[in-house]
């Protein structure tokens, strides 16, 4: 998102200025000087006088022509991703500028390789620059902003400031525009053999299973046990030092639903409690992306809220509502508004027969543990349980099969989500 730049007026000094005051006391001085006859003092005061006006008119005008837009090569980042901030400012007169100070809000969570931050707290962060600028100059400067932190992120407003080359009289330029980066969530790649399995998708004593057409066939992979004889593609193996079998197009979509809790333990520390939530949203946005990839009619429910409604997208089959549901685990912040037990409570009776349930937590407490048993007598139920130094594991009886994702400080740089089971 970019807001469009306006600009405010400098402000002009509410009195007579000091180079005025000289200017008029050496005025004074060179009529003293030419009455009295002194070449000298008559000099001083002339050139003196001249140096004071060019001063205060230097200072009037430093600011004026003078441009300053940044831009983002992209406006949305993946996690991990290094986009390049351009910032670019122009001096169109025919003053030269021996000083010129630029300050630009940016983004405390961000790394900016290439610019100098000065962090004052958690909220704010200025990135500062002086340089000199000579008439019809434009400078530009390329800055790596690398995306490690989900969400939305403002660079600007930004302000300039200049003045006459001593710095008796500084002047401020206001621009009240600015740009947003939005960072999606991080995503791991999944391990697809765990996440086909019908231990996640629903089992044997499901009532609703996929079936396939075996006249639809999309494409071959490698043989894992279980796999029937008839689907082995035997000309493709012949190619291959594995065995290839065939992969049908299902006639009928798989459907999951993510239902996400957005609470971790209180007792935490902000900034753990903080990155547990993360890895959580982290964990749910790798599943969803894995199962609409593999044709599965896919939905999720969170007890996060955005802009005051709660997470909800209905099961959809294809690819079509991945970018959305990014978008919106990217923007929502990381607070629960809404209790857990609600999102489960609200899913008993309203999901498709046959759609398999799959829950994402930091921590099942007792309200969850309450309001699991009835979702899994109408579903099969998988729990992933992104296990911190605190925060209770989902009982064995509450779901079908139990997922542990371990949070460490390095998850970031994790690639491949492990679910251990």
């Amino acid at each position: 998102m970019k807001r469009s730049a306006s600009t405010s007026q400098p402000e002009r000094p509410r009195r007579l200025d000091g180079e005025l005051e000289a200017a008029i006391a050496l005025a004074v001085v060179t009529v003293i000087g030419a009455l009295l006859g002194s070449l000298p003092l008559s000099l001083v005061g002339a050139l003196g006088g001249l140096g004071a006006v060019t001063l205060h008119l230097w200072q009037r005008s430093c600011l004026d022509g003078l441009g300053y837009r940044r831009r983002l090569s992209s406006g949305r980042a993946d996690f991990g991703e290094e986009v390049v901030l351009e910032v670019e400012v122009v001096n169109d007169k025919p003053l030269p500028l021996t000083w010129l100070e630029v300050e630009d809000l940016v983004p405390a969570n961000l790394e900016l390789l290439g610019a100098t931050v000065v962090t004052y707290d958690q909220l704010d962060s200025r990135m500062q620059s002086v340089l000199a600028l000579l008439p019809y100059q434009r400078v530009r400067r390329r800055i790596v902003v690398r995306c490690t932190e989900r969400g939305p992120h403002r660079f600007g407003p930004a302000s300039l400031r200049s003045g006459d080359p001593l710095g008796l009289q500084v002047r401020e330029l206001a621009l009240a525009g600015y740009d947003e980066l939005l960072v999606y969530p991080k995503r791991f790649a999944v391990d697809v053999g765990a996440l086909s399995s019908r231990a996640l998708l629903g089992d044997s004593r499901s009532r609703w299973a996929p079936l396939e057409d075996p006249t639809r066939v999309v494409g071959v992979r490698a043989y894992r046990p279980g796999d029937p004889l008839r689907s082995i593609d035997w000309r493709a193996s012949a190619r291959s030092p594995v065995l290839q079998v065939r992969e049908l197009e299902s006639s009928a979509s798989r459907s999951v639903a993510l239902l996400v809790d957005y609470r971790v333990p209180t007792v935490l520390a902000r900034r753990e409690a903080r990155s547990q939530l993360e890895l959580v949203i982290a964990v749910a946005a790798s599943l969803f992306c894995e199962l609409a990839e593999q044709r599965c009619a896919v939905g999720l429910w969170a007890s996060g809220a955005l802009d005051g409604a709660p997470l909800a997208f209905p099961c959809r089959h294809g690819p079509e509502q991945v970018p959305t549901v990014l978008e919106a685990l990217a923007r929502t912040p990381a607070v629960e508004r809404v209790a857990f037990s609600t999102v489960l409570a609200a899913q008993v009776g309203t999901l498709r027969t046959g759609t398999s349930l799959v829950v994402v937590a930091a921590d099942f407490p007792e309200p969850s543990v309450l309001a699991l048993p009835e979702l899994r007598r109408r579903h099969h139920l998988s729990a992933v349980w992104v296990q911190g130094p605190v925060g209770q594991p989902p009982p064995r009886e509450v779901a079908d099969v139990t997922y542990r994702v371990e949070h460490t400080d390095d998850w970031r740089e994790r690639d491949v989500l492990d679910l251990a089971p």
